[in-house]
């Protein structure tokens, strides 16, 4: 099989490890890796035995494709660029910096018919692809996405960075139009927003609570279903799946805590979890033996050689820039003490009553 030859766009911290993991395929040449920052991109070129280039243009005419994982704001110029060109993509979440944006790519890919993939690589954690195989219709969902701050991806706040992840996931499982939207969220470090929270509410009548923060002492990403079938949890870190269902006597009615004797109560309280609903957690963690990253980047490569459609495409992109378009409008309009001339939207805090507690209490030193 003759090599298929690639390029990486941007060596930062996400894009030195598609250029990793490509240089070690067997089926792909890494033709080289791009990036402004020259001597980042010599370093990364010197470990994965490829070369290193500025710009992307000065190889146009030698590749087939290409993962694009440069800062959002340069998604859209590169990307086109590149479809025009009839090279395929892999492009780094989210796929632009606007729905129109992403509209714009989707097309042009069509037309050039040209693979276009987005990186929502939560698509391929195996707990999430263990989810998607139960027979679980959601009628709500919470989402929770927390870090601390990484100093990365500030040309975009918390939606565009952290909960574009779940907000596709979300409209991979509910696979309803959104029929209305609910959000607020703050600035905590100047620029864009860092912590958000959203309602999504969809026409067949799921809701979806969807937090983020990039300003959290932990990192947390999980994710919880409900459904008439019963209940998932998801643990993304530790690719696990929790399941309850009722049992049939719970699911027809056959038990009415109002008539029940305190004996039988008092046996109910502790055989609730196991005799009458039902439990078990699924470990995925060693479904694979390929990390999602790589296992991502075989479906790219798979989709250029074949021209079949990538789990994640272009369209499913665009939708989740779309929903994050509508979260992002209404947190900029929410109005914290519900009037017009106050606070309003992730910049401006409602009036502070006082310190919730002193610095001196745990010895802090504020900043001059």
């Amino acid at each position: 099989m003759t090599p298929l030859p690639v390029a990486v766009v941007g060596v930062g911290h996400l894009g030195k490890e598609h250029a990793r993991i490509l240089s070690s395929m067997p089926d792909v040449r890494l033709v080289a890796v791009v990036d402004p920052n020259l001597s980042q991109a010599e370093g990364v070129a010197m470990r994965c035995n490829t070369r290193a280039a500025g710009d992307y243009r000065a190889i146009l005419g030698s590749i087939k494709g290409a993962v694009v994982a440069a800062p959002t704001c340069h998604h859209h110029a590169v990307a086109r660029d590149l479809l025009q060109h009839g090279v395929g993509l892999l492009v780094e979440k989210p796929l632009a910096s606007s729905s129109e944006q992403a509209r714009d790519l989707v097309a042009l890919a069509k037309a050039n018919r040209a693979t276009l993939q987005v990186g929502h690589i939560e698509r391929f954690n195996p707990a999430f692809e263990e989810l998607r195989s139960r027979h679980l219709a959601p009628r709500y969902i919470v989402s929770e996405r927390y870090s601390g701050f990484s100093g990365r991806s500030t040309d975009v706040g918390v939606v565009l960075d952290l909960m574009i992840h779940d907000i596709d996931l979300v409209l991979s499982l509910v696979q309803s139009p959104v029929a209305s939207v609910e959000a607020m969220g703050v600035s905590i470090l100047g620029g864009n927003e860092d912590m958000v929270q959203a309602r999504v509410r969809f026409e067949n009548g799921c809701v979806a609570d969807l937090t983020a923060s990039r300003v959290h002492p932990e990192p947390l990403r999980r994710m919880r279903v409900w459904g008439a079938e019963g209940y998932a949890g998801v643990d993304f870190a530790k690719r696990t799946l929790n399941l309850m269902q009722p049992g049939e006597h719970l699911r027809q009615g056959r038990i009415d805590t109002r008539r029940l004797d305190p004996a039988t109560i008092m046996s109910l309280k502790t055989e609730l979890f196991g005799r009458h609903v039902h439990t078990t957690e699924v470990d995925c963690s060693t479904r694979h033996d390929r990390d999602q990253l790589t296992r991502e980047l075989d479906d790219f490569v798979g989709c250029l050689r074949t021209g079949d459609a990538p789990r994640v495409g272009g369209e499913a992109g665009a939708e989740a820039l779309e929903l994050a378009s509508r979260i992002l409008t209404s947190l900029g309009a929410h109005q914290w003490e519900g009037m017009i001339n106050g606070a309003v939207g992730p910049h401006q805090f409602p009036t502070i009553a006082g310190r919730l507690f002193a610095p001196a209490e745990r010895g802090i030193q504020e900043a001059a």
